[in-house]
């Protein structure tokens, strides 16, 4: 038996030691999931709790005030600003909350897809042994810190009985709500959609891909934050233009 054969023989860990151990001794889950890459309960996990969160939020936020809310921050002249809120006013407060809830579940899936396939196709070109499975096996359970961004929506919620509650200020985590403010619009709505459990999420990611590759940190970071990079390149040259 080879040594490497030793290293994948890892112990099976039950789901809430798997989940425990990715936030707290995250190689023994990277060894874990290497061997039994399930995907079901920590993707359930997360899609479910920022659906239970987003509906709490769409029922006790008062409506009338959120619309005015969102338009604020919106360039646009007074006409378009009154078309804009007829619009809104036309819709029901719980089809806001479908479309809050779709958006937000479409996302966390398109980007766990596109970066689990990036990886895949990395690795494939590398010439690893390790599928698209794994990658989303790694992409979900890298999502655990997300439930601290969870928790604190639901402690700001708490904190808001009048329902005037922003969409920007439930997520305490985010960089706006830390305190990194921009006069730049473009880079203030990014600064509110970027937290720091994302940020804690996309280490776990490196770290598991130096773990299951062997790779070194450099290359690791490197791998897995090219995306990230090229898309904020991109943003860049569109917004400082």
């Amino acid at each position: 038996m080879t040594t490497t054969d030793v290293k994948d023989q890892a112990p099976q860990l039950s789901t809430l030691s798997l989940m425990i151990n990715m936030l707290s001794a995250p190689n023994e889950a990277f060894a874990a999931l290497k061997t039994r890459p399930s995907k079901l309960f920590p993707l359930t996990l997360i899609l479910g709790l920022n659906a239970i969160v987003l509906v709490w939020y769409f029922n006790m936020v008062d409506f009338d005030w959120y619309i005015d809310d969102v338009l604020s921050v919106a360039n646009l002249d007074e006409e378009q600003l009154e078309a804009a809120r007829e619009g809104m006013t036309s819709m029901s407060q719980n089809t806001f909350m479908g479309f809050g809830i779709a958006g937000s579940l479409v996302t966390i899936l398109a980007i766990y897809t596109l970066q689990s396939g990036y990886l895949s196709l990395v690795s494939a070109l590398t010439g690893e042994s390790l599928k698209f499975g794994h990658w989303f096996s790694l992409q979900c359970w890298s999502g655990m810190p997300m439930l601290l961004s969870v928790i604190g929506m639901c402690a700001t919620i708490l904190l808001s009985p009048n329902g005037q509650l922003s969409a920007y200020d439930l997520d305490p985590f985010t960089l706006r709500n830390l305190g990194i403010i921009s006069e730049n619009p473009s880079v203030q709505s990014l600064l509110a959609s970027l937290s720091l459990t994302m940020v804690w999420s996309t280490g776990l990611i490196v770290g598991g891909y130096k773990h299951w590759l062997n790779a070194s940190w450099l290359r690791a970071i490197g791998t897995v934050s090219a995306p990230y990079l090229l898309f904020l390149g991109i943003w860049s040259i569109f917004t400082f233009s």
